[in-house]
């Protein structure tokens, strides 16, 4: 045990809360459970020796802060209604990419959270019956910060990026869309202010079955809430379980209400579990996150060239050279 926290493998005193990711450690219903420890646990406690920065878990805000001290990561927020498929695609993307899929032009050189990854992945890994298995729905932990999932990816030219995923509750934005001000909004509102860029989720069984009324209603506030601060931040329209049929009708309903209010950067993406024709659903997953890295990086200011004052001055001319 770690702490005052009677899970195993969280350290909330070093790196804030990894099992809930709640801000206030009061609010865990995990610390402060901690049973009298054994002699022996003490003892092995205290030959355990120092402890790393990070334990591969889903990361807190604490453990952002670790990650944010050496560069500036992009942060993408995975939004939608409950049961969208917001988990499923990320366990989906990770699998891509533990198989060798890229990015684009990047692939998959590490991650601080493994196993936060491998928790949700484990549904999607090959069982003895061969049945796909979903993972299960992220709990509604009203207050709490979303879940952190990192990936660190390299390009040819040795070019590091760090990528944040979102997994929250769907539950969130469901209440976030109605009133911003409500208790149990605050961790959408904080994926609001945080991130660089959004997905937002369409479910296409939803949309296609007996509720799909009420699908459009929902999908529509949450949409018409990311579009109204959004600058120029990018906005992926993701149609999840695309392997079920949709009517064109429906779909132009939505894209032509999400077009109605102007903004710089829409795209839209038809993924699935299921592979597709030619792997096309899986290839959109992949597409999607590489189409927000790209308009990201159109959106960053060139760098202004530092004229060199003193050509002798071996370190200007150097650094002006690398320019």
């Amino acid at each position: 045990m770690a702490g005052n926290c009677s899970q195993p493998k969280c350290y909330p005193e070093d790196s804030g809360c990894n099992i809930e990711g709640c801000i206030n450690l009061s609010d865990c219903k995990y610390y402060g459970q901690k049973n009298v420890a054994k002699k022996e646990d003490k003892q092995d406690s205290e030959n355990e020796g120092h402890r790393i920065s990070w334990t591969g878990n889903t990361m807190g805000l604490y453990d952002l802060n670790f990650l944010t001290a050496s560069r500036k990561p992009i942060l993408i927020g995975v939004t939608g209604v409950a049961s969208a498929g917001k988990t499923t695609y990320l366990a989906t993307l990770y699998c891509l990419i533990r198989q060798g899929a890229e990015i684009g032009e990047y692939s998959f050189a590490g991650s601080l959270t493994l196993n936060g990854w491998e928790d949700i992945a484990w549904y999607l890994s090959w069982k003895s019956n061969a049945e796909i298995q979903f993972p299960d729905h992220t709990t509604n932990n009203s207050g709490r910060v979303p879940g952190l999932l990192h990936l660190s990816l390299k390009n040819k030219a040795g070019k590091n990026i760090d990528l944040i995923l979102t997994d929250a509750p769907g539950e969130w934005f469901d209440h976030w869309s109605n009133n911003i001000n409500s208790e149990n909004a605050i961790g959408a509102q904080w994926i609001y202010e945080n991130c660089d860029g959004f997905l937002l989720f369409a479910d296409s069984d939803m949309l296609s079955g007996s509720q799909r009324g009420n699908a459009k209603r929902q999908l529509k506030q949450v949409a018409d809430r990311l579009i109204e601060n959004i600058n120029d931040r990018p906005i992926g329209l993701i149609w999840s379980k695309s392997d079920l049929e949709l009517t064109h009708q429906t779909k132009e309903q939505i894209i032509k209400h999400i077009e109605a209010t102007p903004f710089k950067h829409f795209n839209q993406f038809e993924t699935s579990v299921q592979e597709g024709s030619s792997g096309e659903f899986h290839k959109a997953i992949l597409e999607s996150v590489n189409w927000v890295i790209e308009v990201l990086n159109q959106n960053r200011n060139t760098l202004p060239k530092i004229s060199v004052a003193k050509p002798e001055d071996m370190f200007l001319s150097k650094r002006s050279i690398n320019e």
